[in-house]
């Protein structure tokens, strides 16, 4: 009779008659609260395992995010290393050309002007020389700039991509906390 405590029931349970009456509805009583006491407990139960799962699933939600985020830019820094070397090794196949291509010209023109009876050491031989020369250096120089406007584009590509990961993990860390929220956990 473990929910009774006033004397008058006390009295009571202990009579004859009633006492069948009493016992019956303090077991129900009894029953009644243990009932509400698991039922209480299995709700608890149900919504901490309830936020358990969900937890999980969004971690491993996150985790997969992430690691494809991961892969997408490893993968980014590897075509990008590998069209900043293709840039270099052009780069410099150009130069080796244009320097060469330079060397022929400024022989053929030293010829031309040596059977012309033009000494290059004369100022119109050596200025149309030095034209060329410095020609080629503003090439030169355009090629260069040219070069590193492609690896910053390059550069420029990789921190959008990790732009674009942040905002898109945020985005799922929003949304999570969001479901949270309307599932009531």
């Amino acid at each position: 009779m473990g929910g009774i405590t006033t004397p008058a029931l006390m009295v009571l349970s202990h009579s004859a008659p009633g006492s069948s009456y009493i016992k019956a509805a303090t077991g129900l009583v009894n029953t009644t609260r243990q009932a509400k006491d698991l039922l209480g407990i299995t709700k608890s139960r149900r919504k901490k395992q309830e936020r358990r799962l969900l937890e999980a699933e969004q971690a491993a939600d996150s985790a997969d995010l992430t690691a494809r985020q991961a892969a997408d830019l490893d993968d980014l820094q590897r075509r990008n290393a590998s069209s900043a070397a293709r840039i270099q090794a052009e780069s410099e196949r150009v130069q080796v050309r244009s320097r060469r291509a330079l060397r022929q010209e400024t022989g053929s023109l030293r010829a031309a002007l040596g059977a012309q009876g033009i000494s290059t050491a004369d100022g119109s031989g050596e200025a149309v020389i030095l034209g060329r020369e410095r020609a080629a250096a503003e090439e030169q120089e355009n090629a260069i700039r040219l070069d590193a406007l492609k690896l910053a584009a390059l550069s420029d590509d990789e921190e959008a991509l990790k732009r674009r990961n942040l905002l898109d993990l945020t985005r799922q860390q929003e949304r999570q906390r969001l479901e949270r929220l309307a599932r009531g956990l």
